[in-house]
């Protein structure tokens, strides 16, 4: 139960029912995908219970899926090579001393970890792979930021795809039916989950159409899969239910929206990689601005 929870994980979900059908959806977009999130979230799991790390965190999926994670990034990265198995497992470990050092950093401001450690791990492991050659089989990482296409058209197909593939995106997939999988996954963990999803990526869609964003990077979820985690995370884990709740979790799920872009561009010229950074910024944001804002409370 606990290696399939740290699945769930990606979406923030401890349900063991939502890690089976995210499982089947990494599977369906690619088996490679699949045996490496097995294999980085069995390594991660493996380590914290070998460690004796809490056992509340290990049970709810919290060590396990930073190595998933991982292994999907860098199976994607950097492809399916002998050395991205061992990156993978050498990673999944470190996800875990990252994730109790974190949780120790963060205790006095009562931050949640969330995605840190593997963005930490996996910023490191990709800006170092190219001065391996046995690691990097790639081109030059290397890009400067390019400009949205002025007058470019949307069409239905770009917003329904986008829709669903900044679901997938959670799990570093374009791919819009594992979109779908996923958000049946997020529905059998709750009703309120799946809403989250929901409106956190139509948020996600709505805002990049506003203001302009490349249709074919909307349709390929790039600028909502920050927003889908920052409304489950604000609107159902977080926040208790307050009035105000729903509309402090929209603004949420704008500003990241509005974030990623930021990161994208601050990231491409040395390669860099945004992954879930705006995620993590804008819930600390958003949890650090509740001691001043009485009408909405943290969840207890």
């Amino acid at each position: 139960m606990q290696l399939v929870r740290g699945f769930g994980q990606l979406s923030l979900q401890a349900n063991v029912w939502a890690g089976v059908l995210f499982l089947l959806a990494l599977f369906v977009g690619s088996w490679q995908t699949g045996v490496f999130a097995l294999l980085g979230t069995a390594v991660s799991t493996a380590t914290a219970y070998a460690l004796g790390t809490d056992k509340r965190t290990l049970d709810l999926g919290l060590q396990g899926f930073g190595g998933c994670l991982t292994g999907i990034a860098f199976v994607l990265f950097l492809g399916p090579a002998p050395s991205t198995y061992v990156l993978t497992a050498g990673s999944a470990v470190v996800c875990v001393l990252l994730y109790s050092a974190l949780t120790t950093l963060l205790a006095p401001w009562q931050l949640p970890v969330l995605t840190t450690p593997f963005c930490i791990v996996c910023g490191a492991v990709m800006s170092a792979a190219p001065a391996f050659t046995r690691v990097w089989h790639g081109v030059s990482p290397a890009a400067l930021p390019v400009s949205a296409p002025v007058g470019t058209a949307y069409t239905w197909t770009d917003l329904w795809h986008g829709f669903f593939t900044n679901i997938s995106q959670v799990a570093l997939s374009a791919h819009w039916y594992v979109g779908m999988i996923m958000l049946l996954g997020l529905f059998v963990a709750g009703f309120r989950q799946g809403l989250a999803a929901v409106l956190g990526s139509a948020v996600a869609v709505l805002v990049a159409w506003a203001l302009g964003a490349p249709p074919d990077a909307v349709a390929v979820g790039v600028y909502g899969y920050n927003a889908v985690l920052v409304a489950i995370a604000l609107g159902t884990l977080f926040l208790a239910g307050t009035v105000g709740r729903a509309l402090y979790t929209l603004l949420g799920a704008a500003t990241t929206t509005v974030l990623t872009a930021t990161l994208n561009a601050y990231f491409a010229p040395f390669g860099g990689r945004t992954l879930t950074w705006p995620f993590i910024l804008t819930t600390w944001l958003f949890l650090a601005a509740l001691p001043a804002i009485p009408r909405i409370r943290r969840a207890l």
